[in-house]
């Protein structure tokens, strides 16, 4: 019987604990993941005026289009280091995708044509993967516009 009360004890106690660190975690990403957002919505205008203006090959892989969109500050990819960074050409539009840094999930999701942040994707619960859900034609005007 004593042997019960310390086993349901010890967990309850870890219960609370994994509880606490929910709680305390989850005000820590959502800071992270908001200064984050703030560091694409720039990442993807650059891109997005690339795209744009600067007609870039068509085969171009998302390493080539960053590094052409950053040429002029490179700084610009300095907060995705640790994150998988990729870029979708549409309609004359881009859309710059963030995932973990294994490239399955996805977190943070913007088209460049717009100043707010599109998609707080890590908000998702079951965690959506690593793809684009946003599509150009309904985000942004068509560059003849």
């Amino acid at each position: 019987m004593r042997s019960n009360r310390v086993i349901q004890g010890f967990v309850l106690c870890s219960a609370l604990l994994v509880a606490a660190g929910c709680t305390i975690c989850r005000p820590v990403k959502a800071e992270k993941m908001n200064i984050l957002g703030s560091a694409l919505t720039k990442l993807s205008a650059s891109v997005e005026a690339t795209v744009r203006y600067e007609d870039p090959p068509e085969g171009s892989s998302d390493k080539e289009l960053l590094a052409l969109a950053t040429n002029h500050d490179p700084g610009l990819l300095a907060p995705f280091s640790d994150y998988t960074v990729r870029v979708s050409r549409q309609d004359g539009h881009a859309i710059v995708l963030i995932c973990d840094n294994k490239g399955k999930v996805a977190l943070l999701e913007d088209a460049g044509c717009s100043s707010e942040l599109d998609q707080h994707l890590w908000k998702e619960n079951p965690p959506k993967r690593c793809e684009f859900m946003l599509d150009a034609n309904e985000v942004c005007a068509s560059p003849e516009e």
